[in-house]
Parts: structure tokens; C-alpha cells; sequence
């Protein structure tokens, strides 16, 4: 027979479990478990099409969103988001959401962005086969997925702030009247 001690603590533990997964999706997406393609950022949210359980309640916030079949159109492949400082290590997982990357080949050779716990309680991984270029291509929503393939999600990317752009016309401005007054000098 079990002791209440025990019961509680075993219950205690599958609620800190429980927490930890809901808590990851009450997080921005970390900026190194995404990408930005075609002014788009892009991440790689579920093993699934976004039917099986995808959950954009918290994200959308943040701008996520299903991608339109135009830009899916223009989606990026796999290899993509594969990129040094990416959020899942070669071969590891991430250390603040956990995600991994489930099934591999050999394509797969270094870091790569997986946002999987951003968008599900359930998963935490990515299907390396299932993103556009791998065994199994296309992206869930496209033309020819599978039931099975992989769900990208969306967001405008960033533009630079106004003071970004005004700092960036001053130093242009600042390198043309450097440029005039050796011109000038030379002269």
C-alpha cells in the first residue's frame, strides 16, 4: 500500500512536471529557435499538422501565426535553420525548452532551431524527415504533405526601429563629409 507521504510526493512531482511543460509555452520564442527567410520569421513548431494539437494561444501575441499557402510557397527547407547558435545543439537538445530533434539523417550536421516547445504541452520535438528537402517534403499545408509532416509557423520579421535607421543616415552623412573634405584637402 502506497503512504500518503508518497502519494504525495509522486503527485507533487507530476504537477512540477506538468508546470514546466505548460510554462514553456508562456515564453518568447528564444530568437535563436527561429529564423528569418523571406522577411519572415519562421519557426519550426510541430511534429505535426497544426490540426494535431498545435497551440498558438500564448504566441500569437508575439505575432505567430499558420502560414499562407503563398508563403509556404516560398517556405524554407530543413537545412535552413540550421545555423551556428542555434537553440539544439548537434545530436543534444536544448537546454531551456528541451526541444530535440527526434529522427535525424545525415543532412542534419550541426546546430539547428527547433521551437516545438513554444507551441505544444504535448511535444518537444522536430521530425529532421519531415521539413521541406528531407525524406518526407513538403511542410504540413503544402501540396503533398503527408499526414505526417512537420508545421512551420510565421511572423512578420522585425524592422529596424526609426532610431536605428536615423543613426545609420547620420553615419552615411558623417563618412560623405569625411569623403568631401579630403576630397577638398587633395585638391
Amino acid at each position: 500500500m502506497i503512504s500518503v507521504k508518497r502519494l504525495s510526493i509522486a503527485l507533487a512531482m507530476c504537477a512540477a512536471i506538468g508546470s514546466a511543460q505548460a510554462a514553456l509555452l508562456n515564453a518568447p520564442v528564444a530568437s535563436n529557435a527561429y529564423i528569418t527567410f523571406n522577411n519572415l520569421d519562421w519557426a519550426w513548431a510541430f511534429p505535426l499538422p497544426a490540426a494535431d494539437g498545435l497551440d498558438l494561444s500564448y504566441q500569437a501575441q508575439f505575432g505567430w501565426r499558420l502560414p499562407t499557402e503563398a508563403e509556404l510557397a516560398s517556405a524554407p527547407l530543413a537545412t535552413d535553420f540550421v545555423f551556428a547558435g542555434a537553440n539544439v545543439p548537434f545530436h543534444g537538445s536544448d537546454p531551456v525548452s528541451g526541444a530535440y530533434f527526434a529522427a535525424t539523417n545525415s543532412a542534419l550536421t550541426g546546430a539547428a532551431a527547433c521551437a516545438t516547445p513554444y507551441f505544444s504541452s504535448t511535444y518537444s520535438h522536430c521530425d529532421w524527415q519531415d521539413g521541406n528537402g528531407q525524406l518526407y517534403a513538403p511542410w504540413a499545408g503544402t501540396s503533398g504533405a503527408r499526414s505526417f509532416a512537420d508545421q512551420l509557423v510565421v511572423r512578420v520579421a522585425a524592422v529596424p526601429e526609426a532610431d536605428t535607421y536615423a543613426m545609420l543616415f547620420a553615419g552615411l552623412g558623417l563618412l560623405g563629409v569625411a569623403a568631401r573634405r579630403r576630397k577638398q584637402a587633395a585638391a
